[in-house]
């Protein structure tokens, strides 16, 4: 039923082209007689997407925004926040590694002041020791010599007998001294 009524509309129209001898007018926007109801249908179109735009589009895309711009702020505060955080956490370490070095180094220099001190006492101790077993080995070095020293002339005097029995035998008449000067 559509059809039918655009035919016959399409045949007025061409009717209606045929009664001013095939000529149309130009083009229909151009036309000078249809300008009022051209602007009267534009302005109408214009304040009606006007009210559309400003009473529902308008709002979203700026509340959107304004989330967004929220978003953005909170995200970014939250940045300095952590970043505060993590430069004081840094800090912190610096501060606990250099103490856990110091005290280190204090362990470390009061072992070895310890270990220092411990070997210093077993070194005195050692020489005392030592000290103590030269004197002893000293001791019996001077009593074995002096009993060597006071065997020696009763060696001396068995030894230059038996040499001279060894030399002379004991039934040989004794023989003469030299006297200074003789030859």
């Amino acid at each position: 039923m559509a059809l039918q009524e655009a035919a016959q509309h399409a045949a007025g129209a061409a009717g209606a082209a045929a009664e001013h001898g095939g000529e149309t007018g130009g083009f229909p926007p151009f036309d000078p007689a249809l300008f009022a109801s051209q602007l009267f249908w534009f302005a109408l179109s214009f304040i009606a997407l006007y009210v559309i735009m400003s009473r529902f589009v308008l709002p979203k895309v700026g509340a959107t925004l304004a989330t967004r711009a929220g978003t953005i702020e909170g995200d970014l505060d939250q940045a300095a926040q952590k970043s505060a955080q993590a430069e004081s956490a840094r800090t912190a370490m610096e501060k606990a590694v250099a103490k856990a070095r110091a005290d280190a180094r204090a362990m470390v220099d009061a072992a070895r002041a310890e270990v220092q001190a411990k070997l210093a006492a077993e070194q005195e101790a050692a020489e005392v020791r030592i000290a103590d077993r030269i004197r002893t080995a000293e001791a019996r070095v001077d009593m074995a010599k002096q009993k060597a020293l006071s065997e020696v002339p009763g060696l001396a005097n068995g030894l230059a007998q038996d040499i001279a029995d060894r030399i002379a035998p004991a039934g040989a008449a004794p023989a003469r001294q030299r006297v200074a000067g003789e030859a």
